[in-house]
């Protein structure tokens, strides 16, 4: 046997997996098709540290997600990855969304998730002058994370306890599948290559059900089949990022479908908007990552029902 563990894939997911399986001293490789971690769905998102309060009460989400969050602020300390815990609110612009953050709050404890406040419209204003609507849901424990930062701590940590990670190596089919695992694998110059591994840990984001099938499993049946989703973001100027402190969040859409156009800051302050959403059932893996301009006026219109001094000049595109 070549390797014990094998990994495909080297986002995030990936490489907190190669640590861990390292950790718990099993031979461990990872192999990623780009060459360097975290080129795509890790390194394109909001990087925030979510308080659990959206997901359905008894789901794994739900239970694993507050303890996360916790634990996550607590290894970036550990390992000197910037994280801030800014906090967030969701916002009810009207009246009428107003029972919807009843509803999350509900949610939200039945969760676990701890410290969430409900505010009217001026115990938002004093600690966001900026944001207009007529109550909130405050969510302390919601931050941010440099995720590159965090990527290169797992992958220092599982290099630190002698896991390989190999760039420029790709997934291409399962051999046999008996008793073990034998993979073929491709590198960057075309050649080919096999491996035995006991374990695969499939970790290949928008590529994990494509290479599922490989290995003899019904998506459909198992629920594996990705839809792929693109969101959009635009940066704000930096005079108007100066004016918001915390993620803010419109009241989510119905049955949870979205989260909706909100607010996030990065590690320099730069204020964000977005995503929106957009299925890519018609597009081409290389064109999911192309940005579309004509987006703008609706995502100024979004946020601007509750970022009142946004204008649109005030946006410029995030590629």
């Amino acid at each position: 046997m070549d390797v014990e563990v094998l990994i495909i894939g080297g986002g995030i997911v990936g490489l907190a997996c190669a640590a861990e399986s390292a950790q718990r001293g099993f031979s461990t490789m990872l192999i990623e098709r780009h060459q360097s971690f975290g080129q795509e769905a890790s390194s394109r998102n909001s990087e925030v540290i979510h308080s659990g309060i959206y997901y359905a009460p008894g789901s794994l989400k739900a239970k694993f997600c507050p303890t996360a969050n916790e634990q996550l602020y607590r290894y970036c300390q550990q390992n000197n990855v910037w994280a801030n815990r800014c906090g967030k609110l969701i916002v009810a612009v009207t009246k009428e969304e107003e029972p919807e953050l009843h509803k999350l709050l509900q949610r939200g404890n039945e969760n676990g998730v701890p410290d969430i406040q409900l505010l009217t419209a001026d115990q938002t204003k004093a600690i966001e002058p900026n944001i207009r609507c007529v109550a909130a849901l405050y969510l302390p424990t919601t931050g941010i994370v440099d995720s590159h930062e965090l990527m290169r701590a797992y992958m220092r940590e599982a290099k630190e306890k002698s896991a390989e990670i190999i760039f420029g190596v790709d997934f291409k089919d399962v051999i046999d599948s008996h008793h073990e695992f034998k993979v073929l694998l491709r590198d960057a110059n075309g050649e080919t290559m096999e491996l035995v591994t006991r374990y695969v840990i499939n970790s290949a984001g928008l590529s994990s059900d494509t290479i599922a099938q490989l290995f003899g499993i019904n998506i459909d049946d198992a629920g594996y089949r990705l839809y792929p989703n693109r969101g959009h973001y635009f940066r704000v100027s930096a005079g108007k990022s100066k004016l918001v402190s915390r993620l803010v969040y419109p009241v989510p859409f119905q049955k949870l479908l979205g989260l909706g156009t909100h607010i996030t800051i990065d590690r320099a302050g730069q204020v964000k908007l977005g995503p929106d959403q957009e299925f890519c059932f018609e597009k081409q893996e290389h064109e999911w990552y192309q940005f579309d301009e004509s987006k703008k006026e609706k995502f100024y219109h979004a946020v601007k029902r509750y970022f009142p001094p946004l204008e649109l000049e005030d946006l410029r595109s995030e590629e």
